[in-house]
């Protein structure tokens, strides 16, 4: 008798250029597998592993996936029907979860986002000082789910001097220092301190392994939009409304703005652009099998057909290669070429480049 498998919905097989990846969103968690099983598994009705020829791979496959709950067996096929398809829609009800705003923000913004449920709020800031305390006990009465703290500057002293206050804060999160000796985590009153040897203005602009998520929420606005800039406003020091930390366009300015003026602008088609854009619509990015787990703050520009990038990424999909990794190449080293025009892909550089890298 032939054995029934389904795929456990929460387990999402994702294609990238030259392999693809199990989404573990219950566990939070991936795993590499082949593009040929990536076809096999991307189904929502049974799955059909005669498709692979040689019994022997194919039994270690399946017992690879069971293992990991990544597939189940049922005893017959009317039990199919008890195993639905999870949508992939996202559903949210507010157009601004994510702010990011300097220890110096006007006022305004307070009044201005008072009506607002925030995910997360990130406050940038040179240094842990009463400043910066006032400026968490003043949001203390809005409702935001985390507060994370930016500190450009490290200085031991004054964290000794200040992590009372700090504990004293329900809504911190975390507190980020950079420019220290060596990179850490430590977990203290709740709150988690972590520690970068980069500077801030580095730390920004790099995407790195830590920097991705697997979860079902990430996954989910991943999947329909950009999961940096969806829900995000920057405020830099000026007080310009901007989409996000790397972006020079501006949408106005805070401090001259009244409340209904600054929700025109936020809820502008104009200001949303950014985040309904997905990784699907962008060059590189949409043949990368980490592109729904990717927190990418590079900012895009408007090709002929796609979105792209002027900056590349830290990793190269069509190697399958992170640049701190041995035998790296950049995206033009490989035989790639992006433009405002599209991609092309000298496919002998390619693949002369790619068996070199992955068989030695």
């Amino acid at each position: 008798m032939m054995k029934l498998y389904l795929r456990n919905q929460l387990c999402i097989p994702v294609i990238g250029f030259n392999r693809a990846i199990i989404y573990d969103l219950g566990r939070k968690d991936y795993h590499f597998i082949s593009i040929e099983h990536y076809h096999i598994l991307n189904t929502d009705g049974f799955i059909n592993f005669d498709r692979i020829s040689d019994q022997s791979e194919r039994s270690e496959l399946i017992k690879f996936l069971l293992n990991l709950e990544v597939i189940f067996e049922v005893a017959s096929a009317q039990e199919e029907k008890r195993f639905p398809k999870i949508s992939r829609a996202l559903h949210h009800t507010n157009q601004l979860t994510h702010a990011v705003v300097h220890v110096d923000v006007s006022n305004k913004f307070i009044d201005f986002i008072s009506q607002n449920h925030l995910q997360n709020l990130s406050i940038i800031s040179a240094q842990i000082d009463d400043k910066l305390i006032n400026l968490i006990e003043s949001f203390a009465y809005l409702e935001i789910d985390g507060i994370y703290l930016y500190i450009e500057r490290f200085d031991a002293e004054k964290l000794d001097e200040y992590e009372r206050e700090l504990a004293r804060q329900p809504a911190i999160f975390s507190v980020n220092f950079f420019g220290t000796d060596k990179a850490h985590t430590k977990l203290k009153d709740n709150i988690y301190y972590n520690f970068f040897t980069e500077s801030f203005g580095d730390y920004q602009q790099l995407l790195t392994v830590d920097k991705l998520f697997v979860n079902q929420d990430f996954f989910l606005e991943a999947y329909n939009k950009h999961s940096y800039y969806n829900g995000k406003i920057y405020i830099d020091q000026s007080g310009n409304i901007k989409n996000g930390l790397n972006n020079t366009q501006s949408f106005g300015n805070i401090t001259s703005m009244s409340y209904d003026e600054f929700h025109q602008t936020i809820n502008s088609n104009q200001f949303l652009e950014l985040g309904n854009l997905n990784k699907n619509q962008t060059l590189v990015c949409q043949h990368c099998e980490f592109r729904y787990m990717c927190t990418d703050i590079r900012v895009p520009d408007k090709g002929a057909e796609y979105w792209f990038h002027h900056f590349e990424c830290a990793y190269n999909p069509f190697i399958s290669r992170w640049n701190y990794e041995e035998g790296y190449l950049d995206l033009n080293e490989s035989g790639i070429t992006v433009s405002a025009s599209g991609c092309a892909i000298n496919e002998d550089k390619l693949s002369e480049t790619f068996n070199k890298i992955w068989s030695e």
